[in-house]
């Protein structure tokens, strides 16, 4: 367990510092050197490269996740399963950019009118794709061999940094815009090449042909048929998380894709603790479905639920109570301020879906897993129909409506699964205390007095508000004594100062 631990130590490092860039990042230097199009152009490259990768690579990630232990055995050189592993994405490659070159005629034509920039630029989305193919793929490998921090560190924190240094390399003039687009692909080129120099350093790197005594016919029918099916469940989370934006860039354009972009950006701080919290309660949950413990499950989903309900409530208040000042401090302020109800609609169904608790991973887990993919396919085609209506009348005000109904639909049906499958409800009396505490500490906040904008009092009223609401929402919770574990954390800090 000692590599588990040290491992999970500095992965988690590095993913808080790689959202600390990433922040950085998104909302001020990406925002200060690029004009609205050319940022909304280079997050929607990146997007759609996430989106097609994760059907180009058939599965491959999480084949080895599931069947990476029939093959382990240094000794054998893990039967060749990495040269399957590196193998099976080309053949998804191949057909990726085969069909992505039939319709390249109509990307063209949809995007012509109203984002003749994207149009310019949208066959770099084929490198990056297939660099984002061969990350995610060595990644998998990587931790299946009990490796994830430096993996997570390339991914996390060198492609950020990268990212930040040639924006600003662009910004000072030193190379043109199509340059700094070919640098930042050809560092995701880097990222590969990386991950290949750690496989080697470790003594993984092991290059022969795939056991065909482990890998047999029946085998790799199953790892076929397993990986296509998990495709379809990434191909519908990635629909759902980013359709809306190349959506907005193709009916309306860049620059309402551009203002949508950083508003759904900013919303998306609120879910960083649920990642955290789901990692760290997985295992137990597994144990507890595995046991048929359905009582003790609902229990565990409760309490994760209401703390989920807590963190991301307090995130919400702090983003909304601060938001015109938030706006003020990012460049080019006068545009991107028009999303500011686009993150009020992200941020209450994210905070909707943390309340929900661990329906996802309940249903991924169990032997209902099945389920999880209709249900995310079902909420995709729903996603995709909502965007093309509400997009060409309202824009990216539309965009938020569609993708917030879209996220209720999708948590509501998990809830409403779960609930039938296993009579589990993520909710209790203490979840309507919570938000009653929100509502009181919402309107509180509003006492605070208005300011004149500049940098200074706008930083300074962001960190009053901070603190006002911290206090506020710390005292309720301690005096209602809500969470058992908030409680004794803010008990063990008042006695230090007594």
């Amino acid at each position: 367990m000692g590599i588990v631990v040290r491992q999970s130590l500095k992965a988690g490092i590095g993913s808080y510092l790689g959202v600390l860039v990433g922040v950085i990042n998104q909302m001020y230097v990406s925002t200060e050197f690029l004009s609205v199009e050319q940022y909304a152009l280079s997050r929607i490259l990146f997007e759609n490269s996430l989106l097609f990768a994760s059907f180009a690579h058939l599965g491959t990630p999480f084949i080895v996740d599931r069947y990476f232990s029939l093959f382990r055995n240094d000794e054998e050189k893990h039967g060749g399963i990495l040269s399957f592993l590196l193998m099976l994405p080309l053949v998804g490659v191949v057909l990726f950019a085969l069909v992505y070159w039939l319709f390249t005629p109509l990307i063209v034509g949809y995007f012509s009118k109203n984002s003749a920039l994207l149009v310019d630029y949208h066959f770099l989305v084929i490198p990056l794709t297939v660099f984002w193919i061969y990350i995610t793929v060595l990644d998998a490998y990587c931790r299946n061999n009990s490796r994830i921090s430096v993996p997570m560190f390339i991914r996390e924190v060198y492609l950020r940094v990268a990212n930040v240094l040639l924006v600003i390399i662009f910004g000072v003039g030193w190379v043109s815009f199509d340059w700094m687009l070919y640098l930042i692909i050809a560092a995701y080129g880097f990222a590969v090449v990386l991950l290949i120099i750690y496989i080697i350093i470790l003594g993984k790197g092991y290059w022969r042909w795939p056991d065909r005594t482990i890998l047999t016919r029946p085998l790799f029918k199953q790892m076929l048929g397993y990986g296509c099916f998990t495709v379809l469940g990434a191909l519908g989370v990635n629909v759902i998380l980013f359709i809306d934006r190349t959506m907005l860039a193709g009916e309306r354009d860049l620059v309402n894709a551009g203002i949508f972009i950083v508003a759904s950006y900013m919303a998306s701080v609120i879910e960083i603790p649920r990642k955290a919290l789901a990692q760290i309660s997985i295992p137990i949950l597994t144990q507890h479905l595995r046991n048929e413990d359905f009582v003790q499950l609902e229990k565990m989903n409760r309490k994760t639920a209401l703390h989920l309900l807590l963190s991301g409530g307090l995130v919400f208040l702090l983003i909304w109570v601060n938001i015109d000042d938030i706006f003020y401090l990012l460049p080019k302020s006068n545009v991107y301020g028009e999303g500011k109800y686009v993150v009020l609609f992200l941020l209450i169904t994210k905070l909707f879906d943390m309340a929900a608790g661990l329906n996802t991973e309940i249903i991924l887990y169990s032997k209902y897993y099945r389920m999880a993919t209709w249900i995310i396919i079902f909420t995709a085609l729903l996603g995709f129909f909502l965007n093309l209506w509400l997009i060409s009348s309202y824009g990216f005000i539309g965009a938020a409506i569609a993708t917030s109904f879209t996220t209720l639909v999708y948590s509501a049906l998990r809830v409403g699964y779960i609930k039938c499958r296993f009579d589990i409800s993520p909710y209790s009396p203490k979840s309507i205390q919570i938000l009653v505490v929100f509502g009181v500490v919402f309107l509180l906040s509003y006492l605070v007095p208005a300011h004149s904008q500049t940098p200074l009092m706008a930083m300074v009223w962001i960190v009053i508000r901070t603190g006002v609401v911290c206090g506020l929402l710390g005292f309720y919770v301690w005096k209602w004594r809500i969470s058992e574990e908030v409680n004794g954390l803010i008990d063990k800090v008042l006695a230090r100062f007594k």
